[in-house]
């Protein structure tokens, strides 16, 4: 109601009065608006990550209001707040909201956090992506700024300690060597136990580490994500590829904005992280003396005359090694396109003289929608990779321990001089009891060619179309070429491995990998309820390998080594091998979800592949999972503590190829012959008799499992529960004379994998100013091998005719790869082993032998932590094994009490009290040790700057420390140590591998 406006006593109503009254009234009114409008208040800033990216399309709101605004490009934004007491929120997907008081300030800058914990998280698998509170099968991940927080030279040290159920063994320190995965324990004798490695959706062959690394050329920090899919539900998408685990590699692509550009370097001081307490030539000679009068033996002259050199052999081969990181990247993109350019260098200088590894590397990544329906991606990659190595062992007689650079090192006589008076190379050979197999191990590192050079380019190109809505079609085509050439030349001053004339070896390996898939992804909404998603596909995966070696020995000089063969004075015949392998599949899955309530998931893949006979070319892989996440039932939700609880359970079945092409057929083989008028060549069968019933292996896995989530996902953990059983492993089998052949590849057996996978994680204080929190996982698996052909042994290698002294069991009731040997029981008075006389014949052969332990931790765990304060931050990894045997292979040379023929470990009388000749020296377990041990992996001190030029986003400096600690009680160089091949039934053995180093690096990582 409008009241009316009267005029004041005693004056007139008049026109004039009444418009200056409404007048009065209206200014009054406006100046009241206008007041209130200058009560607001107008506050500025910018939002950023925290590496001080500004973030654009962050949205800015006051807090119970509908007012707000967006970040710009620049992350910059401005928003009028009614009082100085508002509250500002600060929301972006992926990212912790952020709430920040005005309290009268006009200007205020924000930092935003990623929310890697968040339950819609989206999270890769075989041919696609599901959001993290969907998965029904077992899968762990990190992200690439994890990946980025220490500096590693290989994506697979990212991974050490930081997954549950997933091993990661750095088996050799040597710059560029190979890593090994295992998933939930080893399931295959034969053929290997490495997972698939899929890159951008192109699953890679991957044989073992040592060989073809398919992640030793990535540059790590091209990486955006990894993802191990664990269990079969997860790996059966893979088909008969997917028994070992499954490793799931995401690179980077551009993100909307302006261009980000970042430089990464880094520099590096490395030094040997431990050193054997070797005797010094005072020490030697003392022991010499002693040995000879505990033995009744009058000192020889070559003792008594010694000259001692007292020379410190690992001081003279291992060095302090600098290395350098450099990591250039230029990343963008609108609505239409975005894309990520990448280059690095890498230059890791060994601790051994003379060994390094160099990587230099290119990728482009590029997504362009062409229109509403159409979107084309393409990664393309590039690198060049040179490996200097430091010739290690084998186990072969041709490369056995005293004919390495780490065992010449180890065994060599401190008395005997590096070079002689004129300035050669020394013979290390100084005495008449030196062992025949030992060279100086200084021109072995200085003058020996051990050199890989491996070039490699990948590209793959993808098309997406929708089709119509909800169904997409996907076209992958992806070629892998990889080019290797490995160079060997051991000089004449190394008269063990060259007999004196020189020896040079030239091999060349090539392989085309090439992949065709399509498939049809469709998602609908069947009801408000059940949402329902598929897909359907084939592919074609062809490779072709090629390989040659010719060798050449009886050089004039040692000037060319392997680059001109043409000088050798003799030359072996040329061996060459071409392999093709195609695997050709289909595959599907159905996803169902009701209510994010009940999730069901099921795949299938028929998978045909070259490698088998005719009667069992093709095998189909079914799986099937089940969740439940109970924490959207209503009784849980009013437990206000619970965030998510989410049980799972899963069923399915993933094979493993296991052996190389062609194992099924009769093959021909060159073989030479002396009949007729004189040698020559004539073609006969190989000695491994056909087997037209040769098919994969095939792993079924059960798993069950639950996440859990408190706080609001501050604890959250999971806990999976599985089986995994293999049958029909692969193995070469032993045939009697009467076969007419020596061997045959056949499937054998069976193993079955148990265990439990806890992790934990909490985030302990999380605001604008304290960031701290901590990641924990512990796993156990037992292994154990369930049926062999027959219920026989299965055993490889052999303790004392063995070059390697290595010797593994597979029997029915233990671990894979169990060592095998004599027990060590204790010491008698005369200082002689006792050792466990198992048929009580007075001799200790293998007919004595016992198994020894598992070369396979029944433990491994991790603990993963970091602490920010505003500019300022700590992390650190630690990581470990237990319940582990080592078989030490350098010990038992380091401690021989018989003769004099090595030099020796300072406490030797503790494994012989009263050394001297006659004592009895044999490899028992007393040389087998516990392979546990825990390990500082990681610590990483890190400051950003915040006074920067207006060119520069972000800026931080870092100092990081790796393997600074070490709790072990292994004797040798590093517990953390596996010489032969993954592929090798002997596992676990120490044939003096390159040791790990102890580096300090110094960083700056720079957004422009």
């Amino acid at each position: 109601m409008i009241k009316k406006i009267e005029c004041a006593p005693k004056l007139k109503c008049t026109p004039s009065r009444l418009f200056l009254k409404w007048a009065s009234l209206f200014l009054f009114a406006l100046c009241f608006f206008q007041m209130a409008s200058f009560a607001q208040i107008k506050v500025i800033g910018t939002v950023s990550d925290e590496q001080r990216i500004p973030i654009p399309g962050v949205t800015v709101k006051l807090k119970n209001s509908n007012t707000g605004t967006v970040s710009d490009m620049n992350g910059k934004y401005s928003i009028s707040v009614p009082t100085e007491t508002s509250i500002l929120t600060f929301t972006f997907l992926g990212f912790t909201t952020l709430e920040i008081p005005v309290n009268g300030k006009t200007s205020i800058n924000s930092i935003l956090y990623p929310d890697t914990k968040k339950l819609d998280e989206v999270v890769v698998v075989g041919y696609g992506a599901q959001k993290k509170s969907t998965l029904t099968g077992a899968v762990s991940g990190i992200k690439g700024d994890v990946i980025g927080e220490f500096p590693v030279s290989s994506v697979q040290q990212a991974m050490q300690g930081r997954m549950a159920g997933v091993q990661v063994q750095q088996s050799s320190g040597q710059p560029g060597s190979g890593v090994s995965i295992r998933v939930r324990g080893p399931s295959s004798i034969a053929g290997g136990n490495e997972p698939l490695i899929v890159i951008d959706g192109v699953p890679q062959y991957n044989g073992d580490v040592r060989i073809t690394n398919s992640l030793s050329t990535i540059n790590p920090n091209d990486i955006e994500a990894i993802e191990v899919l664990k269990d079969a539900s997860a790996t059966a998408i893979y088909g008969s590829r997917g028994a070992n685990g499954v490793v799931m590699v995401t690179t980077k692509t551009g993100k909307l904005g302006q261009v980000k550009i970042t430089y990464n370097a880094t520099t590096s001081n490395a030094s040997v992280r431990k050193r054997l307490d070797l005797m010094n030539g005072d020490q030697f000679l003392e022991f010499a003396k002693e040995w000879y009068t505990n033995s009744s033996v009058a000192i020889p002259a070559e003792i008594t005359n010694s000259i001692n050199a007292n020379t410190d052999w690992q001081s003279e081969v291992y060095r302090n090694a600098l290395q350098q990181d450099h990591n250039l990247s230029f990343q963008g993109g609108d609505d239409k396109s975005n894309y990520y350019l990448s280059a690095g260098y890498l230059n890791q200088n060994g601790i051994i003289k003379n060994s390094d590894f160099m990587r230099g590397g290119i990728r482009l990544n590029v997504n362009s929608k062409l229109n509403e329906r159409v979107t084309i991606s393409s990664r393309l990659f590039a690198s060049r990779a040179v490996q200097n190595g430091a010739s290690p062992s084998d186990g072969t007689t041709t490369r056995n321990y005293g004919k390495s650079v780490v065992g010449s090192t180890t065994i060599n006589f401190p008395t005997v001089p590096v070079y002689n008076t004129d300035g050669s190379y020394s013979n290390p050979k100084l005495y008449s009891f030196t062992v025949a197999d030992i060279e100086n191990p200084v021109a072995f590192a200085n003058e020996t060619l051990n050199k890989n050079t491996t070039n490699r380019f990948q590209g793959v190109i993808e098309g997406k179309v929708e089709l119509i809505k909800g169904l997409m079609n996907t076209l992958r085509l992806s070629a892998d070429n990889v080019e290797r050439r490995a160079d060997t030349y051991y000089p004449k001053i190394l008269p063990q491995l060259s007999s004196g004339f020189g020896l040079g070896t030239l091999e060349n390996y090539s392989m085309l990998n090439l992949l065709g898939e399509n498939f049809l992804e469709y998602k609908s909404k069947f009801s408000t309820n059940l949402n329902f998603d598929a897909i359907a596909g084939v592919s074609f995966q062809d490779q072709m390998s090629r390989q040659s070696k010719i060798q050449g020995s009886n050089f004039l000089s040692d000037d060319l080594k392997s680059y001109n063969l043409n000088a050798a004075g003799s030359l072996t015949k040329p061996e060459t091998v071409s392999i093709r392998n195609t695997i050709i599949s289909a595959f599907s899955r159905v996803n169902l979800n009701y209510k994010e309530k009940y999730l069901f998931s099921a795949s299938v893949r028929r998978d045909g592949a070259s490698v088998f006979s005719e009667n069992h070319k093709y095998a189909i892989f079914p799986s099937a999972s089940i969740a439940y996440r109970l924490s959207e039932e209503q009784f849980i939700k009013n437990i206000s503590f619970i965030s998510n609880l989410k049980l799972r359970g899963s069923w399915g079945e993933s094979g493993n190829l296991a052996i190389q092409p062609y194992q099924s057929l009769a093959l021909a083989s060159t073989v030479n012959t002396a009949q007729g008028a004189g040698s020559g060549i004539a073609v006969g069968l190989a000695p491994t008799l056909p087997n037209k019933d040769l098919t994969w292996e095939t792993t079924a896995q059960t798993n069950v499992g639950l996440d859990f989530g408190m706080f609001q996902e501050k604890l959250r953990g999971s806990i999976d529960l599985y089986r995994k059983y293999t049958r029909d492993l692969l193995a070469t089998v032993q045939l009697p004379p009467s076969a007419g052949f020596n061997s045959i590849i056949a499937n054998v057996g069976e193993v079955e994998n148990k265990g439990i996978e806890l992790s934990l994680g909490t985030d302990i204080v999380r605001n604008s100013l304290i960031n701290w929190q901590i990641d924990a996982n512990v796993s156990y698996n037992k292994n154990e091998v369930i049926k062999t052909k027959d219920n026989q042994d299965l055993i490889g290698g052999n303790l004392t005719g063995d070059a390697s002294r290595a010797s593994a069991l597979i029997r029915p009731g233990l671990p894979l790869s169990s060592h095998y040997g004599v027990k060590f029981l204790g010491f008698d008075g005369s200082g002689n082993q006792i050792l466990q006389d198992v048929n009580n014949d007075g001799l200790f052969t293998s007919a004595d032998y016992v198994p020894l332990g598992s070369p396979y931790p029944s433990w491994i765990f991790g603990l993963n932590t970091s602490f920010n304060y505003k500019q300022l931050g700590l992390s650190m990894n630690w990581q470990g094994v237990q319940d582990v045997i080592i078989n030490n292979v350098g010990l038992y040379d380091l401690v021989n009490p018989q003769i004099l023929g090595t030099n020796k470990l300072t406490n030797i009388r503790d494994y012989y009290p009263v050394p001297k000749g006659g004592v009895q020296h044999i490899r028992s377990s007393l040389f087998f040790e516990d392979g546990s041990y825990i390990r500082l992996r990681n610590i990483r001190f890190d400051y950003k700057l915040t006074k920067l030029p207006k060119a520069v986003k972000n800026l931080s400096l870092f100092i990081s420390g790796q393997n600074l600690f070490t709790s072990t009680k292994y004797s040798g160089y590093d517990p953390e140590v596996n010489s032969l091949s993954g592929n090798d039934i002997r596992q676990g053995v120490d044939l003096g591998s390159y040791p790990s180093s102890r580096t300090f690096t110094f960083g700056i990582n720079a957004g422009f």
